[in-house]
Order: structure tokens, then sequence, then C-alpha cells
């Protein structure tokens, strides 16, 4: 055997040993999915699944995607991990037991075993009893802040999840990376989706 065809066979069978590893990788993440496999980071899978719950009730499925398909759930149980200080954290943590608590004590099981009219009915009552934010002059907040109900929390954080996911801000949203020409004055009928920027 000359030296090419050691070089050749030797290049070959790399080849082969690469591409079996990057097909072997491939399917598993193919077949996997990686919702599968998730594990909280904050809350117990218990919890997650209460939120997911209560995220799905604020936005259902309709024509549209709903915070279920989204993993809204998952966004939230990040978020509450990566971005609150530990003291919001806490009062996270104490609201939702309260709200499980609540729940149980007016309909007999929990958020997520409920009917969908009993869900309503729980969150237009935690809506309707959330303070008013503090009135704010460009992000600036001009009183000083009480503790984010529970509620309300959740809501900002499934609003923000939604809305900033890839799939409602390319398929729901208009989305224009090059926006065109300022048009001033227009019918309303033409104007179309919302905007995405």
């Amino acid at each position: 055997m000359n030296r090419r065809e050691v070089l050749k066979t030797t290049a070959l069978f790399m080849g082969y040993a690469v591409s079996t590893a990057a097909l072997s990788e491939l399917f598993i993440s193919c077949s996997a999915g990686k919702h599968l496999n998730w594990k909280p980071v904050f809350l117990s899978p218990e919890q997650v699944h209460t939120i997911g719950a209560i995220s799905e009730r604020i936005l259902p499925r309709t024509k549209t995607p709903g915070a279920k398909d989204l993993h809204i759930d998952k966004f939230i149980d990040k978020m509450l991990k990566d971005l609150l200080a530990p003291e919001e954290q806490k009062d996270f943590v104490a609201g939702l037991t309260a709200f499980e608590a609540s729940c149980l004590q007016q309909f007999g099981k929990k958020f997520a075993a409920c009917t969908d009219a009993q869900q309503d009915e729980l969150l237009l009552k935690l809506d309707k009893e959330a303070s008013k934010s503090p009135p704010t002059m460009w992000g600036i907040q001009l009183a000083a802040a009480a503790a984010t109900p529970f509620f309300r929390r959740v809501k900002e954080l499934t609003l923000l999840g939604y809305y900033t996911s890839q799939k409602i801000g390319t398929e729901v949203l208009s989305y224009d990376p090059m926006p065109g020409v300022y048009v001033g004055c227009m019918p309303l009928a033409e104007v179309g989706n919302a905007w995405n920027e």
C-alpha cells in the first residue's frame, strides 16, 4: 500500500466517523423534542403546571397559537429564576401558594383541574383585585411601588413571553425589517395587523 492510498483510506475513515456521529446526533435531536426532556429551573413541576393553566386562560388558542402552544410556562419559569430578586421570588411563590389555596377553598380542587368557567371566575376576580401600577414617566416610577401582586406578575410575564416569541413576531404581528415610507394618515381598514418592531 502506498502513501497516497493510506492517506485516502484514513481521510475516508475519518469522514465516516464524523458523519456517523453527526447523523446520530441529528436523529436524536429531531426525535427527542426539547420540550419532552425539559425540567423546571425555579418552580416545581406542579407549580409550572398551574402557571401553564393560568397562562392558557389568559391567552387561549384561537386562530392564533395559545400560551401552551408557545410553552409560555417554561418562559415564565426561566424569567422567575434569572430576572427576579430573591425577595420578589419569595413573593411570587407565596402568591402562587395562596392562589392554589384559595382555589381549593372555593372549588375543592386545584386550579388546573377546575373547569374553564371556574378558572375564568377566579382569574377575573384576581384581575379586579390587583392594584393598579404606580404612575410612570419615561419608564421612571413617580410613586413608590408596592410588591407586584401575583396575578399581575403572571399576566405581565405571559404577555411578554407571548408577544416576544418568534412565532408570534413573524407569523401573527406584521414585521418589516426594512421599514418603508412614513404614511401619516391612512384609513384604519388598510392598517392590517399590529406592528412588531
